[in-house]
């Protein structure tokens, strides 16, 4: 059986740092599945892709309609999370580069992108939080920009969706690092990428070939990774609803649980309130749409789909929230959460 070490690492990455309950490699799609988008609103969603994305056919190529892309369709690895979350990861591992034989690294690469957004909205309800990553560990410069132009793109046509290009030396801060941190607390013997960090980490190779100040800091802080996004909103939450109340005044708080503030004041592509009265509950029409532990009165929002897209809102707001309470108390506070965006949307 062939092993692929880049599978492994993702998957291990989904389960540990990302935080998947759910994880499967060489994941493959089923005619016999149900479908929330039947054949019509399938092919509509494959001739837009075309129209926007492959006027000159050089990436769909010979597949003409939804249903062979579908035929096409395995993903290197897909995650569920605890929040209902999918998350879904394409792996290219090129000792020399990135590079695809007899096609353009860009075109592959985005066909591979479509038809996983295609198969994921053909599978999930609309309000399903997706997550799409490629990871590729050396991609050389003629290709890096390409690829960069086409992650904006796909940004900016479907921002509902959290497009990850993660490559270079953000695969080993985003994707290595953090999984290596997590490695000595895994005891699955099934996880092929965390036992070969083990036994190599048994000789110290892996300790000593980190930087003097990379070891010092991890010494320090044992198993520090960068926060979730999930994580530091509900940091932000707790430090506005419930420690220092006070720092949000009357017309915040309640623009956090109007849609028209939410949407042109904040630019957030959320359907539903941020905030909700406890009193209302957590669930809505039987759907958990809020975190079910309350802050204060009120239950949070647990929707956020495109994170960077989100983090850099939530950072303006955090800025101008800080702003009118420069010196009062709790302005350390924001001050702490306004670095911890700025360290998220870093990459650190």
């Amino acid at each position: 059986m062939k092993i692929e070490i880049g599978e492994s690492l993702a998957c291990s990455w989904l389960r540990h740092v990302r935080k998947c309950w759910l994880v499967q490699a060489n994941w493959k799609f089923s005619e016999h599945w149900e479908r929330h988008l039947n054949g019509t609103e399938l092919e509509e969603l494959f001739n837009s892709m075309k129209g926007r994305f492959d006027r000159g056919g050089g990436v769909f190529k010979q597949t003409r309609n939804a249903a062979q892309l579908l035929q096409q369709g395995e993903i290197d690895v897909v995650g569920v999370d605890h929040e209902g979350g999918v998350h879904a990861a394409e792996v290219a591992f090129h000792e020399a580069g990135l590079h695809y034989r007899n096609a353009d690294t860009k075109d592959n690469v985005l066909k591979k992108m479509l038809r996983t957004l295609l198969i994921l909205r053909a599978l999930h309800p609309p309000e399903t939080r997706l997550h799409i990553y490629f990871l590729s560990p050396k991609v050389i410069c003629s290709e890096q920009k390409p690829l960069e132009d086409t992650f904006k793109a796909l940004c900016a046509e479907y921002p509902c969706v959290e497009w990850q290009l993660v490559t270079n030396d953000d695969f080993t801060k985003t994707v290595v690092r953090p999984t290596l941190d997590k490695a000595s607390k895994v005891a699955d013997s099934s996880e092929l990428f965390v036992r070969s960090a083990k036994l190599i980490n048994l000789a110290g190779y892996l300790a000593e070939q980190r930087p003097r100040a990379e070891r010092t800091t991890s010494a320090r802080k044992p198993g520090a990774t960068v926060p979730s996004f999930q994580d530091l909103v509900k940091n932000l939450m707790k430090t506005l609803l419930v420690d220092v109340p006070e720092l949000l005044s009357p017309e915040e708080r309640h623009g956090l649980r109007d849609k028209e503030y939410r949407q042109k004041t904040l630019d957030l592509k959320i359907s539903i309130p941020l905030l909700r009265e406890v009193e209302d509950g957590h669930k809505i029409k039987g759907r958990n749409r809020y975190w079910k532990d309350p802050f204060g009165d009120f239950y949070v929002c647990s929707q956020w789909r495109s994170y960077n897209h989100d983090a850099r809102v939530l950072l303006d707001f955090v800025e101008k929230v800080a702003a009118c309470n420069e010196g009062k108390q709790g302005a350390e506070e924001l001050e702490r959460h306004t670095q911890a965006f700025r360290h998220y949307l870093a990459g650190a």
